[in-house]
């Protein structure tokens, strides 16, 4: 137990710190989009949260993480670390892989292309891209998260911010959710992307080459299903975009876990679990759609050479026009 209340000792001095929950360069969370030429206003403001983009450095740290945890000196090894990243950053220490990084970042490079395709009108916050800080509300940290969550609002409305896209169920909990809860006279629109599509498509306003574009097996993340009803959002997408849709047998409100984010404080005990549903989602179809990005991390780091795991931005943008 003193090695876990180390770990989530460091991950919510490393978030009051720097804003992140991991050893990561704080531009990795809005780098991917300066190629891209996003405009910084519109009627909406793209708000990642970050998880897509740290997901890399999670990849990354889950290693090290093992390796602390499985030692006998496991604590003792931590507790250097912890007094090592004081004077050092560890984010030049522990480096993600580069082919991490780029599918992280393709996956929001394909969020944007269907928000243009979909004629909506957005800005990206670059910069002000901040970390929810759901890890810290995940860990039972509320006094860390409230303050965090203040920090991020503040930040929000100073640069004008009213409606915002969220990219990923966690993220789009924490400010539809978690937020009004801490946050006195709480006033942010939050739409999730799919939602957002969704709409689009009703309208008309999304399209797709409406090609047969095969079977696919859905992964309901926890808080889509259980939380915020986001459920035939993304398999009429799906759908409209020319996928055959099967179902596992566990599946949209009752979908099991992905194993996270327990990876953050014990990595063997989510690849159990991530196991388990690799295993499930295997019965339908090798090409598996995840929805999340820590649903991604933990069912990639559980399959095999004979599975496919993406995100769904990625199914549907190749279906693009």
């Amino acid at each position: 137990m003193t090695v876990v209340r180390d770990i989530i000792s460091f991950i919510a001095e490393n978030t009051r710190k720097t804003g992140i929950p991991l050893p990561a360069p704080r531009d990795s969370l809005y780098k991917w989009a300066g190629k891209l030429g996003l405009p910084k206003s519109g009627e909406y403001m793209l708000y990642t949260g970050g998880l897509y983009q740290l997901v890399p450095y999670i990849n990354s740290l889950v290693a090290q993480l093992e390796s602390l945890t499985t030692r006998k000196t496991g604590g003792l090894a931590l507790r250097f670390a912890k007094a090592f990243s004081k004077i050092v950053d560890l984010s030049k220490i522990t480096k993600p892989r580069r082919e991490d990084v780029e599918y992280a970042e393709s996956i929001l490079i394909a969020v944007t292309q269907l928000l243009n395709s979909a004629g909506v009108s957005y800005g990206y916050l670059y910069e002000n891209d901040m970390y929810s800080g759901i890890l810290l509300h995940d860990l039972g940290l509320a006094e860390e998260f409230a303050g965090h969550a203040e920090k991020v609002y503040r930040r929000l409305r100073e640069t004008g911010v009213s409606k915002v896209i969220t990219v990923d169920p966690h993220t789009t909990y924490a400010l539809t959710t978690l937020y009004p809860k801490y946050i006195d006279n709480y006033n942010l629109e939050v739409t999730n992307y799919l939602e957002l599509l969704y709409g689009k498509l009703q309208q008309g306003k999304l399209k797709f080459q409406g090609e047969d574009m095969g079977s696919v097996v859905i992964h309901d993340p926890c808080y889509y299903a259980r939380f915020l009803g986001i459920l035939d959002q993304p398999r009429k997408l799906l759908e409209a975009a020319g996928y055959k849709v099967l179902e596992p047998r566990r599946t949209r409100e009752m979908t099991y876990c992905c194993g996270g984010p327990v990876e953050s404080i014990s990595p063997k005990l989510a690849l159990r679990v991530a196991e388990t549903r690799i295993g499930e989602l295997r019965e339908k179809s090798s090409r598996i759609v995840t929805l999340c990005p820590i649903c991604y991390a933990n069912l990639s780091r559980a399959s095999s050479e004979n599975e496919t795991v993406r995100d769904i931005a990625l199914y549907l943008a190749d279906a693009l026009p």
